[in-house]
């Protein structure tokens, strides 16, 4: 997987004129659904999705807590091979954690988080 797909993802959800960091700052779906991408065209675009895995409180704080996997079918290729060699589409490929009505630039900080993981 390289940075260059992770980043791509990044600019999608913080960058200019972007909205979706809002669904990640205020979740919509039930543990376990998927936040973002929905549309079949995203998905594959993406290759990854935020699964929402509920609230975590840390240090008086309430996150939303998302788990990154990959996506099946046609997907980038890092995404893909990533894909491969971890266990297919219910591998994680890292947790993101969201503070409760977050700003934008949180989320970007949360987003960026597991870019140093990667």
């Amino acid at each position: 997987m390289s940075r260059r797909a992770w980043n791509s993802v990044m600019d999608a959800v913080t960058g200019r004129g972007s909205k979706i960091w809002e669904k990640l700052a205020r979740p919509t779906v039930g543990r376990g659904k998927t936040q973002w991408p929905k549309s079949a065209s995203d998905l594959e675009n993406h290759g990854v999705r935020f699964d929402y895995d509920g609230t975590i409180e840390e240090n008086g704080l309430v996150y939303h807590k998302f788990q990154v996997q990959p996506n099946a079918g046609k997907i980038p290729s890092s995404w893909k091979d990533w894909r491969d060699k971890h266990g297919g589409t219910h591998a994680v490929i890292g947790t993101v954690k969201v503070k409760q009505d977050a700003t934008k630039d949180e989320v970007d900080e949360a987003l960026k988080s597991l870019e140093e993981e990667l």
